[in-house]
């Protein structure tokens, strides 16, 4: 698995469980959180800029508008970042999307990075130029120092998420060791069955679980897909979401009319029925069946 694809799931499963995240990663904001009022998604409200990495240009991967006990009128803005691989920028690229949504948004501003990779990266940037000085701190969190005995304990959603994200380097990263990522999916799969939560969390937990651990990989013993089938989910269910968001991703980059029929060719190639392909792609059932033939 690409690291654009666990970027890709980490964002996903983020946007999904928002309050979870927020309990999990900043308790003290949580706290404090209005729940009568929902929270904004504003990420796709923020100019890009360019990093001066290999990313090229970019958006921050969530920048969220919060409503704080107290009245409408007060609010935090968080900006969360998730980072796999190293990157010497990281620190300044978390300093430029803060000042951003500070200068766009003109409420307070709070900053999580997430560091999800094998990697231990510090959470301040500093810079100095004749007598002018920064020093700027931010919230971190590294999967890698996470204690596991805790994670099992905790209830909440991302605990597990978290703990899924572990065990893949546990098992050597993305492209590590088959039977290890087979074995632990199977010990998350119990975790979440103990927790009985609702139908939706449930779903996007195990989605992560099976794409961050790669469970549908041919290298994974065929027993534990078998287990995932019989025990709680259709596994072929949720490979198939994975397959149309992959499928939708690469045919965006083709252009809109060329990418759709990209995107169905790919999802038609991998099994997904014609009449989920149309709704997904935006296509009629015509179109489809001219791609069939």
């Amino acid at each position: 698995m690409s690291e654009k694809w666990i970027d890709q799931s980490w964002k996903d499963v983020l946007a999904e469980n928002l309050d979870d995240a927020i309990s999990f990663f900043m308790p003290d904001l949580a706290s404090d959180r209005d729940y009568s009022e929902k929270i904004t998604m504003l990420d796709s409200a923020l100019p890009v800029i360019d990093s001066g990495t290999d990313k090229g240009k970019r958006d921050m991967d969530v920048c969220l508008k919060i409503p704080l006990s107290g009245g409408k009128s007060q609010c935090v803005t968080l900006c969360i970042e998730q980072q796999h691989k190293p990157d010497e920028s990281f620190s300044l690229r978390v300093f430029q999307e803060y000042y951003r949504a500070l200068d766009k948004f003109r409420v307070p501003v709070t900053s999580l990075a997430i560091f999800t990779g094998n990697i231990k990266t510090v959470d301040i940037h500093s810079s100095s130029c004749y007598g002018s000085s920064l020093n700027f701190r931010y919230n971190a969190y590294h999967v890698l120092s996470a204690d596991i005995e805790e994670l099992k304990q905790d209830k909440r959603v991302f605990a597990l998420v978290v703990l899924a994200a572990r065990r893949m380097l546990d098992a050597g990263g993305n492209a590590g060791d088959p039977i290890k990522r087979g074995k632990y999916s199977l010990e998350l799969l119990d975790l979440t069955r103990e927790r009985g939560y609702d139908n939706e969390k449930t779903r996007s937990l195990l989605k992560f679980i099976v794409h961050i651990l790669r469970v549908n990989d041919e290298k994974v013993d065929p027993k534990v897909r078998e287990t995932w089938k019989m025990r709680w989910v259709p596994i072929d269910e949720v490979v198939r979401d994975i397959h149309i968001r992959d499928a939708r991703e690469e045919g965006m980059e083709k252009g809109e009319e060329r990418g759709k029929k990209e995107m169905a060719r790919n999802l038609l190639s991998n099994g997904v029925p014609p009449d989920i392909i149309a709704k997904s792609s935006g296509l009629s059932m015509n179109d489809i069946q001219c791609l069939m033939n």
